[in-house]
């Protein structure tokens, strides 16, 4: 009997860690996990992996391909198994690694909402909040442009890469303080061109190796703020929109220009289309009123993701809105929306 259990140890697990994660009171995630044992893990890994040159996400890929090849090849050298054999042994395969995934990080899934921690009013905005928000929000991007840049020409690069990893880390842990939240010395780092473009992602968070990682595609004012994103991903957040939201805090309260500017800049981006979903002619009329090195700004930039936008993007965003529902998050990847009413509350709090 103990032997026909154990074979299905993995498979149990996991299914135990789904039902943990979703039965157990956030104040418990919270405590022991959290701000407990997910520690030791952040430690473990800012303390090895994380002293490493290059990205270890190269090191589970090429582990990844190698059990894939070494499968495939013993599939063909090897008296097959029965179909059911294979499947069961392929499912053990899933039942581990999603095992580990909720050691490793999954867990915090579970833990307290980051506006029930802060004490964040969240509310719909009205029309007239929106706009009203767009409009600081270009008049903020209109200032830090002409303090990075006094003419029209566009901005040097260097002004946002340089030493982006050092500067993103304390930008996010200053910010993390100010909420009481534990810092870290997770790594940020930068993959080759289109690695998660292609699929339409600008990065990822890998549990496995404890690093965020962003696409060097992604356009060169943004990154910072992709950056902050997957780090605050790797300090214990998980759902988008507080992951946005942290990176938008960090980025506006660096006093860093080019972090500013890349926070107001990700930040409109989010409330044009909302604005545009809600009433096409006020959106065109917003779009009419913004100063012109701004909208030179969104050209420049619409340019750029015209040359690194692929076909296969439709695939990314599939996956990541079935993971992101399978894992309880509320709208799958529309909760990166949420950014915005995190972020207007917490500007209008006691909080900030």
């Amino acid at each position: 009997m103990f032997k026909k259990v154990w074979k299905w140890k993995w498979i149990i697990t996991a299914l135990l860690c789904f039902l943990l994660v979703n039965i157990l009171p956030s104040s418990f995630i919270e405590q022991r996990y959290s701000k407990g044992f997910f520690l030791v893990i952040r430690k473990f890994f800012d303390h090895t992996l994380g002293k490493l040159p290059f990205p270890c996400y190269y090191l589970f890929a090429g582990l990844m391909l190698f059990l894939i090849i070494n499968w495939i090849l013993h599939f063909f050298t090897e008296k097959p198994q029965p179909l059911t054999q294979r499947l069961f042994r392929v499912l053990s395969f899933f039942g581990f690694m999603t095992t580990l995934f909720f050691i490793l990080w999954g867990f915090n899934y579970g833990r307290i909402p980051i506006e029930d921690k802060l004490n964040l009013n969240i509310q719909p905005l009205t029309e007239d909040q929106l706009v009203k928000e767009t409009k600081t929000t270009v008049d903020h991007l209109f200032e830090i442009r002409r303090k990075i840049q006094r003419d029209t020409n566009s901005m040097p690069e260097i002004v946002f890469i340089n030493n982006i990893e050092e500067n993103s880390k304390r930008a996010l842990n200053n910010s993390l303080k100010s909420f009481s939240y534990d810092t870290s010395n997770v790594r940020g780092r930068f993959l080759f061109e289109d690695a998660f473009l292609v699929l339409n992602i600008g990065g990822q968070y890998l549990p496995y190796v404890g690093e965020g990682n962003v696409d060097d595609a992604v356009f060169y004012s943004k990154k910072p703020f992709y950056l902050i994103h997957e780090m605050s991903h790797g300090n214990g957040f998980t759902e988008e929109a507080d992951c946005n939201f942290l990176a938008y805090a960090a980025c506006i309260g660096s006093g860093n220009l080019s972090l500013q500017y890349s926070g107001e800049l990700n930040y409109l981006l989010y409330l044009l289309p909302e604005i545009r979903i809600r009433d096409k002619d006020l959106y065109i009329s917003v779009l009419s009123e913004l100063p012109p090195v701004v909208r030179k700004d969104l050209m420049e930039l619409k340019r750029y993701y015209e040359k690194h936008t692929f076909k296969t993007g439709f695939l990314g965003e599939a996956i990541n809105n079935i993971y992101l529902k399978i894992m309880g998050v509320q709208g799958g990847t529309k909760n990166y929306d949420k950014m915005i009413l995190l972020i207007y509350a917490w500007k209008n709090s006691s909080t900030k």
